[in-house]
């Protein structure tokens, strides 16, 4: 088994200004484990805050997700680190080039057997952020059929 084969890779967010990013909703009907690996890269220090919402589809409507979640973060990504350090799960986490470097990688786990009753679809969200500074999101798909060719995670 190779990694695309159980793994679903879908670019959520390609790089964008931090203070605006819209991500895709992604599906989870297929999914055992979501992960969402956001880099940040600037040194303007305007914090964001990433959370998640759910959907009841890849195009509806969006209710903020509640549920704690774990996350890992290596606030100094590529200078001096190359370590993800686990945190204390929560519903959101503030990324702060002030109190770590420029170069920040963060991952947010999401189990589907969180979701509220009636959603199936995932989706990271950001507030605040600077425009001088930059993320780009992957969704990390664990697929419950592993096979060779797997199926779209953005389209319902």
């Amino acid at each position: 088994m190779t990694l695309p084969e159980n793994y679903k890779i879908v670019m959520v967010a390609p790089t964008a200004a931090a203070n605006g990013v819209t991500y895709d909703i992604v599906s989870c009907k297929d999914a055992v484990k979501v992960w969402f690996v956001v880099t940040h890269v600037g040194s303007s220090d305007t914090d964001c805050t990433l959370s998640l919402v759910e959907a009841t589809g890849v195009g509806g409507s969006t209710t903020a997700v509640t549920a704690t979640f774990p996350i890992w973060v290596d606030n100094d990504a590529g200078t001096t680190s190359d370590t993800l350090a686990r945190q204390t799960d929560a519903a959101s986490y503030k990324i702060d080039v002030g109190a770590g470097g420029a170069n920040q990688v963060v991952v947010i786990e999401w189990d589907p057997a969180k979701h509220s009753s009636g959603y199936d679809c995932i989706q990271l969200a950001d507030a605040n952020g600077n425009a001088n500074n930059n993320l780009t999101a992957l969704a990390i798909i664990e697929t419950r059929y592993p096979q060779a060719s797997l199926t779209t995670a953005i389209v319902d």
